[in-house]
């Protein structure tokens, strides 16, 4: 018996340096199985997300934010199922919880391209 598939709630977050339209971001948050995990402690490791993620599904990937300069943990990653619908059971019963004394969020993302691992800082540009 399989869980009922949440609804898509579009509104939560949206990519403001995502290339494209408004209309391509819904359409590929819709089939994404790929999750912004957002409010990492700098210290939580990759072993650690594994641990709690991997409860929800097979994950293809961890991608962890970084610090463009010094290449250290800045707080996010992205977290990559094989199936949308174990990144589905992620948003539902992970989004929300606590890791490393830190409440964790996650929010839908149209998929992780190379570069968007480093963090854009204060200022948004890590100056």
């Amino acid at each position: 018996m399989s869980l009922p598939s949440p609804s898509v709630d579009l509104s939560s977050y949206r990519d403001q340096h995502f290339k494209g339209s408004r209309a391509e971001q819904d359409r590929l948050l819709r089939t994404s199985t790929t999750l912004y995990v957002g409010n990492l402690s700098f210290y939580t490791t990759e072993e650690q997300i594994y641990e709690l993620f991997s409860k929800c599904g097979d994950i293809k990937r961890i991608v962890m934010g970084l610090d463009k300069y010094k290449k250290t943990p800045c707080g996010f990653c992205f977290m990559e199922y094989y199936l949308r619908v174990d990144a589905e059971h992620c948003m539902r019963y992970v989004n929300g919880t606590r890791l490393d004394d830190r409440i964790i969020r996650t929010d839908w993302d149209a998929g992780f391209i190379e570069g968007r691992q480093y963090g854009r800082g204060k200022t948004g540009g890590q100056r």
